[in-house]
C-alpha cells in the first residue's frame, strides 16, 4: 500500500510538470476553471494578449470579463458545462474579452464539461478574423471603395493607372480631372501609353529621368512640357507610384498629374524681376558685396591695408550749369560720367560715387590686387583723353581736376536701406584734397601714390603745399605712363 502510494504521487507529480509544459509552449490561450467560476491556471499568451497580469486574472470571476452583450449565452454554455455528462464533447462558441485597456477582442473557445471539480479551456484570438468575415466588415469596405471611387472622381488632380504587365504599359483608368486637364476623353485614351502628351519641347533629361524609375519600378515626380489635344502646351507635374502584388511582382503604375502652369509662369517672371534686381543691385554695389549681403544682414565693413583713391572734379562746373537747363545739366554729366564708367569697367577697379560733378572711384578693394596704383593712374590719364572729343562734340570748354593717394582705408555697407559701398579713412581724404588743391586739366597725387609708381610713369615735382589738419605735403603731377 505505501509503494502505490507513492507511484500515485508521483504519476500526479509527473502530470502537474506535463500541465506546464504543455501550458507554455502552447500557440492558443489556455486555462483551467473552477466550478465557482474562476481561473485556477492560465498560460502567460493571456498577459500578452490582454495586457492583465495572471494574478488579476485569477483574482476575479472571469465571466466578469465577458462583453455585456455576451453574458447571456456565455452563462448558458456554462450552465451546460455544469450539468453535461461525463465523457461529453467539447463546447464551441465565441464571445468577446475585455483588455486592460478597454477594448474588446473575439475568442473562439473550446472547453470540457467540468468533470472533478475542473474544466479545461482553450481559446484562439480570433478578432481579426471575425471582424473580416462578418456583414458589417462588407458593408465598411464596400463603403470605402464607393467613397475611394468618389474620392478619385472628385479629385482636381489628374490620376491615371498603366498596367506595368502588358506592352508598352497602357492606360486602364483616368480620372475626370485628367480628361479636363489634358483634353482628352477616357475612351480616347484607354489602352494607349500616355505618351500621347509629350511633344518636341518636352524636356528629354526629365523623360529619362521618368524612364529609368519605370525601369526600376520606383517612385518618381518630373516636370514636362506636355500638350493638350487641341495642341495648348501645359506644364506637368507627374509623379508615378509603382504597385506591387503579394508576390512582389510589380503590376501596375500609378500616376498623378497637376497643371502647374501657372507656377511654372510665376516663377518664371519670379527670376526674371530677381536677376532684374540683381543686375540693378550690382549697379550699386560690387558683386563680391552683393553675395555677402545675401548671407549677411546689418553692416557690412572691411579694413584694406592698402588702396588707391581717384577724386575727379569739373572745373567751372557751377558757371557752366547755370547756362543749361537741368535737363541738359544730367545730359552732360551723364556724358562725361559714362565714359568713365567705361574706364572702371575695362581696368577692372570700383565706382564708389559720384556726388554732384565729383566722381570718385578705387583700385584694390574690394577684391585687394597688387597694382591698384598702377590702374588708377592709367585711368586718370584716359580719363583726361576721353573728356576732349566731348569738349569738341559739346562746344564747351570744360577741364577736370584729378586727385589721387594711396593707404590704408576701411570700405563696406553700412545700414539697412538705401545700401551704397562707401570708403572712410584718412586716405580718403588726402585724396579728395589732392583733387580739390589741385589744378584744371591736371593730375595731382601724393608722396604715397608717387612711390608706389615712379618706375612705371612720369611725374612733376610740384612741391609742398598746405594741406589742410595735414600741414605741407609734397605732392607730384602724373604726366603719362613710360613705355
Amino acid at each position: 500500500m505505501k509503494l502505490a502510494r507513492g507511484e500515485n504521487e508521483i504519476g500526479r507529480m509527473s502530470s502537474e510538470a506535463s500541465i506546464q509544459a504543455f501550458f507554455k509552449l502552447s500557440p492558443d490561450l489556455l486555462c483551467i476553471r473552477t466550478p465557482e467560476g474562476y481561473f485556477l491556471e492560465l498560460n502567460d499568451l493571456w498577459t500578452e494578449t490582454f495586457g492583465w497580469t495572471l494574478e488579476e486574472l485569477k483574482s476575479r470571476p472571469w465571466m466578469e470579463f465577458i462583453h455585456p452583450n455576451d453574458f447571456a449565452f456565455t452563462d448558458e454554455i456554462e450552465r451546460q458545462c455544469h450539468a453535461a455528462p461525463l465523457n461529453s464533447a467539447p463546447f464551441l462558441y465565441k464571445n468577446r474579452f475585455c483588455a486592460k485597456d478597454g477594448s474588446y477582442r473575439w475568442l473562439s473557445w473550446r472547453v470540457t464539461p467540468y468533470e472533478g471539480g475542473l474544466s479545461y479551456g482553450m481559446a484562439k484570438d480570433v478578432t481579426t478574423n471575425h471582424w473580416q468575415g462578418s456583414g458589417e466588415y462588407r458593408t465598411a469596405v464596400q463603403e470605402a471603395v464607393k467613397l475611394r471611387d468618389q474620392a478619385i472622381a472628385a479629385s482636381s488632380v489628374g490620376i491615371v493607372i498603366a498596367d506595368a504587365q502588358l506592352p508598352d504599359m497602357p492606360l486602364i483608368y483616368v480620372n475626370p480631372a485628367f480628361e479636363r486637364i489634358a483634353g482628352y476623353s477616357a475612351a480616347e485614351v484607354l489602352g494607349y501609353n500616355c505618351r500621347f502628351l509629350q511633344g518636341e519641347k518636352t524636356d528629354q533629361a526629365e523623360l529619362e529621368k521618368l524612364r529609368i524609375a519605370i525601369q526600376e519600378g520606383t517612385h518618381c515626380t518630373v516636370t514636362l512640357l506636355n500638350y493638350r489635344k487641341d495642341g495648348t502646351p501645359f506644364w506637368n507635374e507627374l509623379t508615378i507610384s509603382p504597385i506591387y502584388d503579394q508576390n512582389d511582382r510589380l503590376t501596375h503604375f500609378v500616376g498623378i498629374q497637376s497643371d502647374i502652369s501657372d507656377r511654372v509662369r510665376a516663377e518664371k517672371a519670379l527670376r526674371v524681376e530677381q536677376r532684374k534686381s540683381e543686375k540693378l543691385l550690382l549697379n550699386v554695389l560690387p558683386q563680391s558685396i552683393v553675395e555677402q549681403l545675401k548671407k549677411v544682414e546689418g553692416s557690412l565693413a572691411r579694413q584694406f591695408d592698402e588702396a588707391t583713391i581717384l577724386f575727379a572734379d569739373i572745373v567751372g562746373f557751377t558757371p557752366l550749369s547755370a547756362q543749361l537747363q537741368p535737363l541738359e545739366v544730367i545730359v552732360f554729366l551723364n556724358q562725361i560720367f559714362s565714359r568713365f564708367d567705361d574706364l572702371v569697367e575695362k581696368y577692372g577697379v570700383e565706382k564708389i560715387k559720384t556726388i554732384g560733378d565729383a566722381y570718385m572711384l578705387a583700385g584694390g578693394l574690394p577684391v585687394p590686387r597688387e597694382d591698384h596704383a598702377d590702374a588708377i593712374a592709367q585711368i586718370a590719364l584716359e580719363m583726361q583723353d576721353s573728356i576732349a572729343p566731348l569738349r569738341e562734340e559739346t562746344q564747351r570748354d570744360f577741364q577736370i581736376r584729378i586727385g589721387i593717394n594711396t593707404g590704408a582705408v576701411v570700405a563696406g555697407v553700412i545700414g539697412q536701406k538705401k545700401f551704397i559701398y562707401d570708403l572712410w579713412g584718412d586716405a580718403v581724404n588726402v585724396a579728395s584734397r589732392m583733387e580739390a588743391l589741385g589744378e584744371a586739366g591736371k593730375i595731382q597725387v601724393s608722396q604715397q601714390t608717387y612711390e608706389q609708381l615712379k618706375d612705371k610713369f612720369y611725374f612733376e615735382k610740384r612741391g609742398a603745399i598746405a594741406v589742410k589738419g595735414k600741414g605741407e605735403m609734397t605732392t607730384y603731377w602724373l604726366l603719362g605712363k613710360k613705355e
